[in-house]
């Protein structure tokens, strides 16, 4: 990875908080973890000096924080499904980042978009290009992406009311039913916090809906159509584990080893229609279209 510059960014503290606290309030797109990963790295300044993630900041002290900038990748394997004035979808390999999380982070679909698509770079997180959702690393299939500020907050507030209908193909282990619906609310896992969880009563849960078809079913492995009806962080994945079913090379949901590449899991999201456009759809891959039941 290249190294993140330091001092690139100053800020002034208004209010107290925790060091680690201000900078993923700066740079939300950090997660907490990378934010204790640039803190200790020494890439982050309290006035001047190097701190610890639990400094109490006071207003009035200076922070100054690495860069974030997205360096453009336009030659990234990355199919483009569509290109209009104001969208891009595009077909995200498996195994391959939405966005990145550190800094310093390549190989990711928005480094590509900036590269490629220049007018991105401005939209939403400076590292999100324009990004209006995002696909788990394992995952591949469809994403969006904005071109215009105008079109990034309409698509945005059109998959926060649910005006984006999203359908994925999974190839799970064990045998589910025909049809299924699983509405089971999500929660973090409070024992690891890589995992969302069936919500238990107290827990700070979201609404979580998705509808199953079984499309191809042999002994032990299936074939599965998943649509949303919400979008919570892992939200097929643990449905399909609840449901028995986990998908196929999955370890974080039980999954079974299927010989994919590391970091890819047997799921593709094949389908999306906004409100009033022609629905896009996605082949499975040739990686997951091998493990097809016979």
């Amino acid at each position: 990875m290249p190294s993140a510059r330091a001092a690139d960014d100053e800020r002034v503290v208004d209010t107290p908080a925790r060091l680690d606290a201000f900078v993923r309030r700066v740079y939300p797109s950090l997660s907490r973890r990378v934010a204790h990963r640039l803190i200790d790295d020494g890439l982050v300044r309290v006035n001047g000096r190097v701190a610890a993630k639990g400094t109490r900041l006071i207003p009035g002290d200076r922070v100054a924080l690495p860069a974030v900038e997205l360096e453009p990748e336009p030659d990234l394997p990355v199919p483009i499904v569509h290109v209009d004035e104001r969208l891009i979808v595009v077909d995200k390999p498996g195994g391959m980042p939405a966005h990145a999380l550190d800094p310093r982070q390549r190989g990711t679909v928005a480094a590509f978009l900036a590269g490629r698509f220049p007018e991105t770079a401005g939209l939403g997180d400076p590292l999100t290009s324009g990004l209006v959702h995002r696909l788990d690393t394992g995952t591949s299939g469809l994403l969006l992406a904005a071109r215009t500020a105008d079109a990034f907050a309409t698509l945005r507030a059109a998959f926060r009311a649910g005006g984006v209908a999203k359908r994925y193909l999974a190839l799970v282990s064990g045998t589910p039913p025909p049809h299924a619906t699983i509405d089971r609310p999500l929660a973090h896992d409070p024992h690891d916090r890589r995992r969302m969880t069936a919500a238990l009563p107290g827990q700070r849960a979201w609404p979580a809906r998705t509808e199953v078809a079984t499309r191809r079913s042999t002994a032990g492995r299936a074939l599965v159509e998943a649509t949303l009806h919400t979008g919570v962080t892992h939200q097929v994945r643990v449905h399909l584990a609840l449901l028995g079913c986990p998908v196929l090379g999955d370890a974080l949901y039980g999954g079974p080893d299927a010989g994919l590449s590391p970091g890819r899991h047997a799921l593709h999201a094949f389908s999306v229609a906004l409100a009033g456009a022609p629905r896009l759809e996605s082949e499975l891959p040739p990686d997951l279209a091998a493990l097809l039941p016979r």
